[in-house]
């Protein structure tokens, strides 16, 4: 099984240019094979100062300072663009990168954002129902001459969308989940190409959510084989187990938890010494899963990229 390794970067934590740029040639020296882009307008209501480009924007310009690494979106909200002009927006960006692209996207979630935007925020089954929908669209829009859709939320008529993506028959669409409840996971179950759990499912936890991916699979008739599966992961190597520690101690004592409770939060994460990643690693891997998304401390993913090249990734 090959596995890819990747680094996610959060363009809401305030990345300039120049930091992007460090972070994905970093990534391509040290046999990375992705770099995820989240899709956020704001950290927080008091984030007057903080940069926070646009994700398309710092995909785009990933994709100008590279020339191998794969850009994504972890995920692209659906709410926040039209489906049809994301389509136009990714098969033009799978061109300029001779197909170098990978497509998330998601039902969207951050309800700070919408409502500071003035974007409407209807309840989570009608933004599933909406990223259903979409996900139709975009497809038609990727494989179709003229494509024709009537639906509850969108509609076609003779949409005319060329090129077509450089990738064929189109960049795999991977959805992805912050939760992985039932609505979700059917919708990947009859839709989804692949898809992302983050950030934080202890490998037996994950190994659930798995097992009901393959009995909606069975219910559209599909091979849960079919589906690829990557998982997105707080991840955050210590030196020792003194300074993980040192730095637990320091979370229980701030935020007011118990040493177990610490402990209990971080089961689903990589939080843990070298060898204990690897091991954990193994797990995930045992369950199928091939792609691994690191959210790493910021201002790190460049030393914890290199710490992985050369005693992580040989070893998993």
């Amino acid at each position: 099984m090959v596995i890819n390794y990747a680094v996610q970067i959060e363009p809401q934590f305030g990345y300039d240019y120049q930091q992007i740029y460090d972070i994905c040639n970093a990534a391509e020296d040290n046999n990375f094979s992705h770099a995820w882009f989240s899709d956020h307008f704001m950290m927080t209501r008091d984030s007057t100062d903080l940069i926070s480009y646009e994700a398309f924007s710092a995909m785009f310009a990933a994709l100008s300072r590279t020339t191998t690494l794969k850009i994504g979106s972890l995920v692209f909200g659906n709410s926040y663009r039209h489906p049809t002009v994301l389509a136009k927006q990714i098969a033009s960006m799978d061109h300029y990168s001779n197909g170098r692209v990978e497509f998330g996207i998601g039902s969207g979630w951050k309800e700070l954002e919408y409502k500071a935007y003035g974007i409407d925020y209807p309840s989570a089954g009608v933004r599933i129902k909406q990223l259903s929908e979409a996900i139709d669209v975009i497809r038609k829009l990727w494989t179709e001459e003229k494509a024709n859709y009537s639906g509850e939320y969108y509609n076609l008529k003779d949409a005319v969308s060329f090129p077509k993506p450089y990738q064929k028959p189109y960049p795999p669409i991977w959805v992805g989940t912050m939760e992985a409840k039932k609505k979700m996971l059917t919708l990947v179950a009859e839709k989804a190409d692949g898809i992302n759990i983050a950030w934080s499912f202890a490998p037996d936890v994950y190994q659930e959510k798995l097992q009901r991916i393959d009995e909606y699979c069975d219910k559209f008739d599909r091979d849960p084989k079919t589906l690829m599966k990557s998982y997105g992961v707080w991840t955050r190597i210590y030196a020792d187990e003194d300074e993980k520690y040192r730095i637990w101690k320091d979370v229980s004592e701030k935020r007011g938890f118990s040493m177990e409770e610490v402990e209990r939060r971080y089961s689903g994460s990589l939080h843990g010494t070298v060898s204990e990643i690897i091991e954990k690693l193994k797990q995930y891997k045992a369950l199928g899963i091939d792609h691994f998304i690191f959210m790493f401390p910021k201002d790190k993913e460049i030393e914890s990229m290199e710490i992985f090249n050369d005693k992580i990734i040989p070893k998993v």
